[in-house]
């Protein structure tokens, strides 16, 4: 039975402090290890749990469960409405304001399927677009959930979907970028790669695509025109991420590399030393914020990729906006903030 359970197991400390810049800010205690990413709904904190909580935490604070899979990828939000995915295929909208259940949608399982979302699920309109192992982009109304289209991939698919101006853009693991119609599922145009595409970035009517096969590419929106494609040298990881006139990837050996957002020239690298980028970094004022793979928070320079400050035992957690690197501190199992 669907039950919600207010502040059981988060307690939200609001330490904002007045301090300058990279201040760092714890804001919820959790029991389980965070095994998403973070969402914002103006200054409430949106994730989940490796044991199937979903919290809200903030101006807005609650605890929702109905299954032990793993919470997945990114919460999507979408004015007062929240969408998660779990390890076993589930979808959950819930209301923001008062974590209520609204629909969710669990796939029927047979011995042949792989019904698992990886990476989490995107709105678009009045549509919640999610991609599943089994290779199959499904789109489902908001207002009940029920299955409107499917998009049918040669592979599974492992990463999230993006939607924008009546287009779904995905990465698929057979190495093809594909542009979808968002109301009827059907593929429009798209490019490729030589490994497989992490998620895509969306940004002034262009959209950017990294591969593992270490390539990095910005299309026109508009026509369909390629711009530019550059080479990151190793497997990229991680979702492109767009500011500071930069274009900015992690890679498979750790390291962080940017490149000029006009014209694809690599503009600095560096080598976090740490093993694989899982989190997206975030840019913000200056300074790109990176979540190590051995457990530390890095702030470098955008304008050069300098080593700026280092913060230890901290996991990156990927975001989906805004200008705040949020992390897990094992040592005090805490969601906290630095900017």
């Amino acid at each position: 039975m669907i039950r919600k359970i207010f502040f059981a197991a988060i307690t939200l400390l609001l330490a904002l402090t007045a301090a300058a810049s990279a201040a760092q800010r714890t804001l919820a205690h959790v029991d389980s290890f965070i095994s998403t990413g973070v969402a914002l709904s103006g200054n409430t904190l949106l994730f989940g749990d490796s044991v199937g909580n979903f919290y809200a935490a903030g101006d807005t604070s609650w605890t929702y469960h109905d299954s032990d899979a793993t919470a997945t990828g990114i919460p999507a939000v979408q004015n007062d409405k929240v969408i998660f995915t779990q390890s076993d295929g589930t979808i959950t909208c819930l209301n923001i304001p008062s974590g209520s259940f609204v629909w969710r949608y669990a796939p029927v399982f047979d011995e042949s399927a792989t019904e698992s979302l990886e990476a989490g699920a995107a709105f678009g309109g009045e549509m919640v677009y999610a991609a599943y192992s089994s290779g199959e982009l499904r789109a489902f109304d908001l207002k009940d959930g029920h299955l409107v289209w499917t998009y049918k991939a040669k592979q599974g698919l492992r990463t999230a979907p993006v939607y924008s101006s009546g287009f779904v853009f995905l990465g698929e693991y057979d190495g093809l970028f594909s542009i979808i119609d968002a109301k009827t599922g059907k593929r429009l145009n798209g490019g490729g790669a030589g490994g497989a595409v992490n998620t895509p970035a969306v940004e002034s009517g262009n959209v950017y695509y990294s591969a593992w096969d270490g390539s990095v590419h910005a299309v026109q929106l508009n026509g369909v025109i390629p711009l530019w494609d550059a080479k990151a040298g190793e497997p990229v990881t991680t979702s492109p991420v767009i500011g500071e006139g930069l274009v900015v990837v992690g890679t498979a050996s750790g390291k962080i590399i940017a490149f000029n957002q006009k014209n694809g020239a690599q503009v600095w690298e560096y080598d976090t030393k740490g093993g694989q980028v899982l989190a997206s970094p975030v840019v913000c004022e200056g300074k790109i914020f990176v979540g190590t793979g051995d457990g530390r928070v890095l702030e470098l320079s955008a304008e050069n990729g300098k080593l700026l400050r280092e913060h230890s035992e901290c996991y990156g957690l990927s975001t989906s906006g805004g200008h705040t690197f949020y992390y897990y501190s094992r040592s005090e199992q805490s969601i906290c903030a630095i900017n």
